[in-house]
């Protein structure tokens, strides 16, 4: 499996700026956008990232994230956004997800993934999505994060577990999710999760060519993953290290906020317009 470099191209990074003006990472994010047939659709473009990991910047007393984003020239720039500005389900508190409504300036070398690339419900029926499929994850990883552009990642895995019932964590109480058996660290928190519909399918019991369009669905994104005994969201410790004390045992299965998770807080964010409903001011 090769991934596109457009996958990637919907990657960024997020953090904080601290007292002394240098710059911390917390996390991933992505762009997601809902589109017609002439493009994105003006208002409904979004970066979306872990709720815990707006919580955790918002702990640290600064009132402002930031946005490490590619540049067309080559390098990267911290831009920053008021953390008033990222929108959580209202109602929901299970749901890791928020979400930044923005635009992509034309100096910004990224892309929205499209809506039509996310798994709904309706795309895992079609595609008899189950247990043992191709995934993978693109995000930080904070020991070369790159120092002139964003590099992020790409872990590759399968898809562990399905949805059947609520995952008890440590931080969100139960929750919706799937497990996916590829290795998270600090830093993916929020990265978008991938799922690889492959060359061929068994579909009603026929083999068929997978689709060559979209060959990959937003499957969701990452929560945390599981320490021998516990779960762990990941994010980077205030230290810049690791969350996870050295004692604790990553076991290699990741937790993973599905889509629908993901579109009803975006939905419950254009019903309500809790959030002014424009562009986030980027600077």
């Amino acid at each position: 499996m090769v991934v596109p470099d457009d996958i990637r191209k919907c990657v960024a990074f997020i953090g904080l700026r601290k007292a002394d003006g240098t710059f911390r990472f917390a996390g991933s994010l992505f762009f997601l956008g809902k589109t017609t047939e002439g493009g994105v659709l003006a208002g409904s473009m979004y970066a979306v990232t872990a709720r815990h990991v707006i919580d955790n910047i918002r702990k640290i007393g600064v009132t402002e994230s930031f946005l490490r984003v590619n540049l067309k020239d080559g390098q990267a720039q911290w831009v920053k956004a008021p953390l008033d500005a990222w929108f959580v389900h209202p109602t929901d508190f299970s749901i890791d997800v928020a979400i930044l409504p923005m635009g992509l300036p034309e100096p910004l070398d990224h892309l929205f993934l499209p809506y039509s690339l996310c798994a709904t419900e309706r795309h895992m029926k079609d595609n008899e999505v189950g247990v043992g499929e191709e995934v993978f994850v693109t995000g930080l990883f904070k020991h070369h994060h790159g120092s002139r552009r964003n590099i992020p990642i790409v872990r590759v895995g399968n898809l562990a577990c399905m949805t059947e019932e609520k995952v008890a964590t440590n931080h969100f109480g139960e929750m919706d999710a799937f497990l996916i058996e590829a290795r998270s660290i600090g830093g993916l928190s929020g990265s978008p999760v991938f799922l690889s519909l492959g060359s061929s399918r068994v579909i009603k019991g026929t083999v068929r060519l997978g689709p060559s369009n979209p060959p990959f669905l937003l499957l969701g994104l990452v929560h945390g993953h599981y320490d021998v005994g516990t779960t762990e969201i990941d994010r980077v410790a205030d230290d810049g290290t690791d969350a996870a004390q050295n004692d604790q045992v990553n076991t290699g299965i990741a937790i993973v906020v599905p889509f629908n998770k993901i579109d009803a807080v975006v939905s419950a964010f254009e019903a309500s317009r809790a959030v002014s409903g424009q562009a986030a001011n980027l600077s």
